[in-house]
């Protein structure tokens, strides 16, 4: 209780309580994700044997823990390289701010709108019409992915890779599926960002660096890996394998919007 007093009256007023406001809660944005802008057709085949379908216009969300506003997306353009950004909810959830400038300096700092039905809304100047939807995608009953077996380099870890003590590729779950960029935007760097799923639903985000790029030396959280041609040997002793395009179109498989 509190006692106000003016020397001639006495008031005693009740105890102020003070009620803490819920927190919104922070959506899971991950999973993968189609990108109608940057979807191809069509994909000659290359060294990497990759043809169409490929992985161009996937975008893949993770965060690094549930209670985090912070996300990471990394993307890929022409079937080959992954690129990173960095994204977060602001206070106001589910709006999201995504910064393309790494990428496209001209476009720079982004405004979107993350639905839970899977949709991540990119918003024009006016902050209100939607200008591009990136939907998050169901996984098939079966991905047929395969072993990439060409390599530009021995030490380039740029791609998706699966964890074979988790992958199954006809249970119908992206479980086991991690993405490895060593590009912030277009610039090559030694710092790397991994997205990666153990049940399908939830996606983690990890950083690691390159301890040595010659010898293929990485740094992941607490532990040491070696990329070589393909594969990823961890301290741990996981092993992750780099996956070439599957003979699918990603693009045509099932939005989760639509199903909701």
């Amino acid at each position: 209780e509190r006692t106000y007093s003016d020397k001639s009256n006495q008031i005693t007023l009740p105890a102020l309580i003070i009620v803490a406001m819920p927190k919104a809660e922070i959506p899971n944005v991950g999973g993968i994700y189609t990108d109608p802008f940057h979807s191809p057709t069509t994909a000659g085949a290359n060294i990497f044997d990759v043809k169409e379908p490929w992985f161009g216009g996937l975008r893949i969300l993770g965060r690094s823990s549930t209670t985090s506003k912070d996300f990471t997306c990394i993307g890929n353009d022409d079937g080959i390289h992954w690129w990173a950004l960095k994204a977060t909810f602001t206070d106001d959830i589910p709006k999201v701010s995504m910064d393309f400038t790494p990428k496209a300096p001209g476009v720079g700092l982004l405004q979107c709108g993350f639905e839970t039905s899977g949709k991540l809304n990119f918003f024009q100047d006016d902050g209100s019409t939607i200008g591009n939807t990136w939907s998050r995608l169901i996984p098939p009953a079966k991905i047929p992915l395969k072993k990439q077996v060409k390599h530009a380099a021995f030490n380039d870890v740029n791609g998706l890779y699966v964890d074979p003590e988790m992958w199954d590729s006809s249970n119908g779950s992206w479980a086991g599926i991690r993405v490895v960029s060593d590009r912030l935007g277009k610039f090559i760097s030694d710092e790397i960002n991994i997205l990666g799923t153990d049940d399908g639903v939830e996606w983690w985000a990890l950083t690691g660096t390159f301890l040595n790029r010659l010898k293929g030396e990485i740094q992941i959280g607490e532990d040491t890996a070696v990329i070589s041609s393909g594969t990823i040997e961890i301290g741990n002793g996981c092993q992750w394998i780099k996956m070439n395009s599957p003979q699918m179109n990603f693009h045509e498989l099932s939005k989760q919007s639509e199903t909701e």
